[in-house]
């Protein structure tokens, strides 16, 4: 009789392909690059479990984010990524954006906001000089529903065919398809937690946000429904 361990069918991998891990536990630190970012008016905050100083809050109004500069890592390319990451959001009154990976002028690739509908989040993505999306068309399709006060987990899924979404560890109705032959890319364009926009815009974030991870492939359900659970 053979002692081997069998693996566990049901057991999920979410640390293969991980470029970025940024826990948000009072302090913004990327546990892969070892990379600390700029806290600009955030401020520590109990997160979805209710530990204190395990979370950052962000005000729109005093203009609250996270700089990390050009964090390389937080780059998405070959099309294929996860991003996933917790967020609380106080009101919907202005668009807000969870992160973004672009300049205000450009360079651009990414900005995860609500401009398009206050009620969703969307993964609003470009070529590097903004002229098109790689994912998608305006307005996009690929969204998770904001309920406010209320800690929600979301993961943008990219599997170099079709972009989905899933919110609390279901696969949302709506999907974004790539277009051929673009492709993101890796600018120097700053990462930045709690601020995000398109051309000129700076959508400021208005409530808590926790555990960013970002992956260069594709995370499958299961692993989707266990970052869910933690």
């Amino acid at each position: 009789m053979s002692c081997k361990k069998e693996e566990d069918p049901y057991e999920a991998d979410i640390i293969s392909g991980l470029t970025a891990n940024i826990s948000l536990d009072g302090i913004a630190y990327d546990s892969i690059s070892g990379i600390t970012g700029i806290i600009v008016k955030a401020i520590p905050t109990a997160n979805r479990h209710g530990q204190t100083n395990a979370a950052m809050l962000f005000n729109r109004l005093d203009s609250a984010y996270i700089d990390f500069g050009d964090l390389a890592n937080g780059s998405v390319i070959n099309n294929d990524f996860t991003i996933s990451f917790w967020f609380m959001v106080s009101d919907t009154l202005a668009p807000l954006a969870i992160l973004s990976k672009r300049g205000v002028f450009g360079p651009w690739e990414y900005s995860i906001d609500n401009h398009f509908d206050k009620a969703f989040f969307t993964y609003d993505n470009w070529i590097n000089d903004g002229t098109t999306t790689v994912y998608g068309t305006d307005p996009l399709k690929a969204g998770a529903a904001i309920i406010i006060n209320e800690w929600t987990h979301v993961a943008f899924v990219g599997d170099g065919t079709t972009l989905r979404v899933y919110r609390n560890g279901l696969l949302q109705p709506g999907n974004d398809t790539r277009k051929d032959s673009l492709f993101l890319q890796d600018t120097s364009a700053p990462f930045i937690i709690g601020n995000g926009g398109g051309y000129g815009k700076n959508y400021y974030f208005n409530g808590a946000i926790d555990d960013i991870r970002i992956y260069n492939l594709p995370l499958k359900s299961t692993s989707i429904v266990q970052l869910a659970n933690q």
